[in-house]
């Protein structure tokens, strides 16, 4: 009942918002999109991968060939792409009925009815899809995730939406 109450109240001031709007008021909530918490991590391995990748170009370039200029543009571009997704950094959203996250470029947001099980392990936590063979996986190792705090969150999000959760010990 309160998710419907909730749906409705939303509605009711979205309505209200747009007509207080065209009179010239101010509106009644600033925002009706849910709140969201933000949990950032850095990623090291792949920038890390690439900018080995580089380096590993310029000596062979050095080594082997005259320096030709296309052999210096792929070194800086390797480069650049590491420095580029280590600036970028991954990150998991939790809200009431909803988690999001960027993945393959794309914010990837999925609801709680979407959500099958959420396990947690001592280094990751992995999100299973329903009807999906997907999982999304946030690792400590990979991606640098404040682990301890995020399955804090998620299981009140599942706890709150009916979802399984279980904690792994690794």
């Amino acid at each position: 009942m309160s998710r419907k109450w909730e749906r409705m109240v939303q509605k009711n001031s979205k309505d209200i918002n747009s007509r207080r709007k065209k009179t010239g008021h101010t509106p009644i909530s600033v925002s009706a999109q849910e709140q969201m918490d933000v949990y950032k991590g850095r990623s090291w391995f792949l920038p890390a991968l690439l900018v080995a990748c580089s380096l590993f170009f310029a000596i062979v370039s050095v080594m082997l060939y005259e320096s030709q200029s296309l052999y210096w543009i792929t070194v800086l571009g390797y480069m650049v792409l590491g420095v580029m997704y280590f600036l970028r950094r991954p990150y998991i959203k939790i809200g009431k009925q909803k988690l999001a996250t960027r993945r393959m470029g794309m914010d990837k947001v999925f609801g709680a009815d979407e959500i099958e099980s959420i396990s947690v392990q001592s280094g990751s936590v992995a999100i299973q899809l329903k009807g999906k063979r997907t999982r999304w996986v946030l690792s400590k190792f990979q991606s640098l995730y404040d682990i301890p705090a995020i399955a804090a969150r998620l299981k009140k999000f599942a706890e709150h939406n009916g979802i399984a959760y279980k904690e792994e010990a690794a």
